[in-house]
């Protein structure tokens, strides 16, 4: 990624924290999608990897958007980045098929907890937030095991591993209950997610 394809990045964030800090729900709203545009005009179009790669960073745009303060459509912001999830899966596997279902153990099992968790919280919600589990938890075992398949493949599991600490944060605040800096929190890991698996893509860290 360029010098200023960083400037741009991370003027976005300032941009939304601004917004956030002082109330302001445009520049919030026009801000938040900046960091992810950047890393779909970043891509280099080389294999089926990172078309598909860009497929799920425009279905996280598009999700982003629905998800901004003044648009709030969560349930189809939900959709959006649910099948951000499932590319993101088609992706890794095009890394490596291999089965590895023993490995799958932890990652299933982190889910289970965390349904059981919210499930007396979600009302009408129960059925769409365990399909999102189930898929978000599919893609960080996927990103495992595609891990080593390449130079950079480990940052997609790193960027797959904050994506889930990021949609973790949004159940616990969304439909259990608020902690301090939620937000910020939610949203910095969600973007190192999406830069992390961006270098996934390139050839070297920086350039």
């Amino acid at each position: 990624m360029k010098f200023i394809s960083y400037v741009f990045f991370f003027m976005g964030i300032a941009g939304f924290f601004y917004g956030y800090e002082t109330g302001n729900l445009l520049i919030q709203t026009i801000s938040k999608p900046i960091p992810v545009i950047v890393l779909i005009l970043s891509i280099k179009q080389r294999n089926k990897y990172s078309k598909l790669i860009t497929l799920a960073l425009i279905l996280s745009l598009i999700g982003d958007i629905l998800l901004a303060k003044m648009i709030d459509k969560f349930l189809f912001g939900l959709i959006s980045f649910l099948l951000a999830h499932v590319v993101y899966i088609f992706a890794f596997l095009k890394k490596s098929k291999r089965l590895a279902l023993a490995e799958s153990i932890p990652f299933y099992a982190y889910g289970v907890i965390l349904f059981f968790f919210l499930h007396n919280h979600l009302g009408t919600m129960k059925i769409p937030v365990l399909a999102y589990i189930v898929v978000i938890t599919t893609m960080l075992w996927r990103s495992f095991v595609q891990r080593k398949s390449g130079k950079l493949a480990k940052y997609a599991f790193y960027g797959a591993l904050f994506f889930t600490i990021s949609d973790t944060l949004i159940a616990i605040y969304r439909f259990y209950e608020p902690f301090n800096f939620d937000r910020e929190a939610t949203i910095l890991t969600y973007w190192a997610a999406q830069y992390l698996i961006f270098l996934s893509t390139t050839r070297k860290i920086i350039g």
